[in-house]
């Protein structure tokens, strides 16, 4: 494979035919120039430049080779033209996965302003409810909930929520208000079932320093969670779900919280990335975009 530093000596040589301007142009010495053409013509068992006592000329061969090398040379300039570009002004395609609720809810809302910054960035958003493999699947960045497995992903943490036990005011001035864990087995708990495999999400507690678990008793259950908090609204019972999707439901006083003694430890929710030697600009200003408004 061809150098690229003898390439463009070789390149310097053939344009000024001459040795030593080319190792003046290029600040090494003339003999450094001269071993590196030999050492290439060497390495391409071809010749390149025709030497003689006032001048260089270009072979047929060196002239094919001083054609592409010009093309190669300008590609990587170029190339480190647009890069350089990039470290000040954000372009190209920003590939973002996200968590279904969080992501329509929190992330989605914001999305204007980012824009509005960075208007040329083009932004490809995703909602998975799955694991998803940023390397394998090119995702330049996503929104984790919960703990980490262990990977080579950076990881920064954004937020933190809770689940909790909320209700309509309607609902409770019908059928009162659980005061311990025992009262929600007289009440109408509505469930969160999987997708695909429709098993009902237990409700997590937290009691005497541990974390305890109990299946809701209802006769409701949604595979979707913003349909269980248009549920709560309505008044059609009891749902444990994760704050941000009724934060601005209970300040307007739509929803109300019950059992806040009981609630289990706030899950982290984190902004991940593959890790790089260099971050990519696409991905720092999102991250610190997203960082600086919801943290």
């Amino acid at each position: 494979m061809l150098d690229l530093k003898t390439l463009t000596i070789f390149v310097k040589v053939a344009e000024r035919r001459s040795f030593a301007s080319a190792a003046q142009s290029l600040g090494i010495t003339q003999s450094g120039v001269s071993n590196a053409i030999s050492r290439l013509e060497a390495q391409l068992g071809v010749r390149l430049l025709a030497r003689t006592t006032r001048r260089v000329n270009v072979t047929e061969d060196g002239a094919a080779l001083l054609d592409r090398g010009r093309r190669i040379l300008a590609d990587l300039e170029e190339a480190e033209m647009v890069l350089g570009r990039a470290r000040i002004v954000p372009t190209g395609r920003l590939r973002v996965d996200l968590p279904v609720s969080f992501g329509r809810l929190k992330v989605v809302p914001l999305i204007g302003a980012f824009r509005a910054k960075y208007p040329d960035l083009t932004l490809a958003l995703s909602f998975t409810a799955r694991y998803v493999d940023l390397v394998e699947e090119g995702i330049d960045v996503a929104i984790r909930m919960g703990a980490l497995p262990d990977s080579s992903l950076v990881v920064r943490r954004l937020t933190t929520t809770r689940v909790r036990v909320f209700g309509a005011p309607a609902y409770f001035a019908e059928r009162g208000r659980p005061r311990v864990l025992e009262d929600l087995d007289r009440h109408q708990c509505i469930a969160f079932a999987l997708r695909d495999t429709r098993r009902v999400r237990d409700w997590r507690f937290r009691r005497g320093g541990a974390e305890v678990t109990q299946t809701p008793h209802g006769s409701l259950s949604f595979t979707d969670g913003a349909a269980i908090c248009a549920a709560a609204c309505a008044g059609y019972g009891l749902v444990q779900m994760h704050d941000y999707f009724a934060d601005e439901l209970v300040a307007a006083g739509t929803l109300e919280t019950v059992l806040e003694r009981f609630e289990p430890a706030a899950d982290t929710i984190s902004l991940v990335y593959p890790s790089t030697r260099h971050l990519s600009p696409n991905v720092r200003v999102f991250v610190d975009f997203i960082t600086a408004h919801l943290r």
